[in-house]
């Protein structure tokens, strides 16, 4: 349960303790994807960077913890839709590649704004053109 601010109330016990570091059964707890996404202690120094290359070893994929970036959560709860979610998002990428020529604007400045989900700053301006299909 959040309070009105939107940070977690302390623990206490019936005697009006608070209790830190010990979580009792029962209890609810809540974590910020936000955060830890942003953890120094789990990213290291350049943990404010964009910087899709942590997940790519010598060109390839490299699968980390899962609880690690949980934006579809981690374990037993882990969100259904999240496997149809990649496949969608590759589709759609693989399906304009495909077809078309993609180029940022020259001069537009690329920075991404800090969310779970990845937008830019002032927006990606990009020019599309459609591709030559079968001609050499």
């Amino acid at each position: 349960m959040l309070s009105k601010k939107g940070v977690p109330p302390p623990s206490y016990r019936k005697t009006g303790t608070t209790i830190v570091g010990l979580i009792f059964q029962g209890s609810q707890v809540v974590y910020c994807i936000y955060s830890m996404a942003r953890m120094e202690s789990i990213w290291g120094k350049d943990c404010l960077e964009f910087k899709p290359e942590r997940w790519l070893k010598d060109g390839q994929f490299v699968s980390e913890n899962q609880f690690k970036y949980v934006v579809f959560n981690a374990g037993p709860r882990l969100c259904l839709g999240k496997k149809f979610a990649y496949m969608q998002m590759k589709m759609i990428a693989a399906s304009i590649l495909l077809r078309y020529e993609v180029k940022v604007v020259e001069g537009h400045k690329v920075d991404p704004k800090l969310t779970t989900t990845l937008y830019m700053k002032h927006g990606l301006l990009v020019t599309i053109k459609p591709r030559l299909v079968g001609v050499a």
